[in-house]
């Protein structure tokens, strides 16, 4: 959704769905996913199709991202829905309002105790080699380095926890299956719909093959 069609309407809407969620990460999906619907779609190359999955290349690219830890609260969620759009709505040193783009994704982290969130937007391609700086300090450009994901597409309304850890389930005994073992510290919960689209959505777990 474009910086200027942002209503308060939207952002109304947002806010109640995500409050009706009864889980974290998951809530952030719902979150972000309320709007008109993307105006841009992530560029990758399909590098495998195999049973039941796809092998992609997903470029580097610059993402605004906003970290949680794992026990953030359902008003924690909402105040990173609104801080985001906020940066794409001006909220940056240069007043830039910015295009949404595809897949809004949660990087799921696990380290030795914890699970640390990050909520990113994906940032408009022709606002890619120089995003522009936000002004909240909490936002943060992150660039992911090139990646090799392993990954199918599923449907319906994910927007909660449970639903993505039974799809990242799912895909990995399918890649057990092809004889793939994939990392079990990072993946990446992406979607690509608004709430608004009831037919064909588009989620997808995307998971890194074991080295």
């Amino acid at each position: 959704m474009g910086g200027t069609r942002m209503t308060t309407l939207v952002l109304v809407m947002g806010m109640l769905a995500t409050l009706l969620q009864p889980t974290l990460a998951g809530s952030l999906i719902g979150a972000f996913s309320n709007s008109l619907g993307p105006d841009e779609i992530i560029d990758y190359d399909v590098l495998q199709e195999g049973n039941g999955f796809e092998e992609r290349k997903i470029p580097s690219l610059n993402w605004a991202c906003v970290e949680q830890e794992n026990d953030a609260s359902e008003a924690d969620q909402m105040e990173v829905f609104f801080r985001l759009f906020g940066y794409l709505g001006g909220n940056n040193k240069e007043g830039v309002r910015m295009d949404m783009a595809a897949p809004v994704s949660i990087e799921y982290l696990k380290n030795d105790t914890d699970v640390v969130l990050s909520g990113c937007f994906l940032v408009e391609r022709k606002h890619q080699q120089q995003p522009p700086e936000p002004t909240d300090t909490s936002i943060k450009i992150k660039v992911r380095p090139e990646m090799k994901v392993l990954t199918r597409k599923f449907g319906g309304y994910a927007t909660s926890d449970s639903v993505w850890l039974r799809e990242t389930a799912a895909l990995k005994a399918i890649l057990a299956r092809a004889g793939k073992e994939a990392r079990t510290d990072l993946m990446y919960w992406n979607a690509y719909d608004a709430p608004f689209k009831f037919w064909n959505r588009r989620n997808e777990v995307w998971l890194l093959e074991a080295v």
